[in-house]
């Protein structure tokens, strides 16, 4: 499913749980197999196995041994943070990367609740969280987010939350062991360094108390990474300070691609001493390849 063929799609919740099926419907075996009581499906007998899940009221129909096979309820707790800081507004215009970022939170949830699991919702730009729910694996909760992210996606203009918790205390109130998966783009512009190294702080904390971590770094590589923009002179906006400067991007693309290739191996770096898992998404790759990074994450967590 490519983000730029469905970004007009204007009803949310429709979109989130057919990217879910889609994403379903396309792994070949799942690996969520457990002793929970919803059934899923039959697998052949093979000699030697326990004979507790035999089918055999299908033994007595078909006269062939087969083993109910069960989706697995687990307790894992994830939460599910979403960066709407201004630089994830890019291109302006369309907002690919939130988009791409709340499309994929959405699906995220869905799976996890679909899986029993619990997970939380939290929303933050560079002043902190201006939204984090309660953490629950219920259908309402579910629905209550869902209506949440859906803000976001039919907004073009940054509608911004207040920031009512700093982002050390989000980190503090998550327990042992949870999953933390983060969506965002991870630019921090030259003035910035204190706020990018307090960024790695939390993520040790985080490591710290147990709990794995997905960062899914979200990029548009055409204009971001390659800088492909043509060869005319272009107006380059911060989206975050509105300062503006026009440049010929010939003139600085060579240097401009050193700098990111630079920035890139930093936060790998990062990740790697931390044990972090890192899945860099661009806005033109399907979003079942995001989908795949965390799906991926919780079977490790298994």
């Amino acid at each position: 499913m490519l983000l730029e063929e469905i970004q007009s799609f204007s009803n949310f919740e429709v979109l989130a749980n057919k990217a879910k099926e889609g994403f379903i419907a396309g792994l070949h075996k799942s690996p969520f197999r457990g002793f929970s009581v919803e059934f899923a499906e039959h697998r052949p007998y093979n000699p030697g196995e326990s004979v507790k899940n035999i089918d055999w009221k299908l033994l007595a129909r078909t006269d062939k041994k087969y083993i109910k096979q069960f989706d697995e309820e687990t307790n894992l707790k994830a939460h599910l943070w979403l960066d709407t800081s201004g630089s994830m507004w890019y291109p302006k215009q369309q907002c690919l990367k939130l988009k791409m970022g709340v499309l994929a939170a959405g699906v995220m949830g869905g799976l996890l609740q679909q899986q029993k699991d619990s997970f939380s919702l939290g929303i933050f730009d560079e002043n902190g969280f201006g939204y984090r729910s309660a953490i629950k694996s219920t259908r309402s909760h579910l629905q209550q987010q869902i209506g949440k992210l859906s803000q976001y996606w039919q907004n073009t203009e940054p509608n911004k939350e207040i920031a009512t918790q700093t982002f050390e205390d989000a980190v503090l109130q998550v327990g042992r062991r949870h999953l933390v998966v983060i969506m965002s783009d991870l630019l921090w512009g030259p003035t910035e360094a204190e706020a990018e190294a307090s960024f790695w702080k939390y993520m040790a904390m985080l490591r710290f108390q147990k709990c794995e971590i997905l960062l899914l770094q979200i990029q548009h590589n055409q204009h971001e990474f390659n800088m492909d923009l043509g060869n005319r002179p272009v107006k380059f906006i911060d989206l975050e300070t509105n300062e503006s400067i026009k440049l010929q991007p010939s003139e600085i693309k060579n240097h401009y691609i050193e700098q990111e290739i630079e920035r890139q191996k930093t936060i790998q770096n990062h990740c790697i001493q931390l044990g972090i898992d890192h899945f860099s998404a661009d806005v033109s790759n399907p979003i079942e390849q995001a989908l795949t990074a965390f799906f991926v994450k919780r079977s490790k967590m298994m």
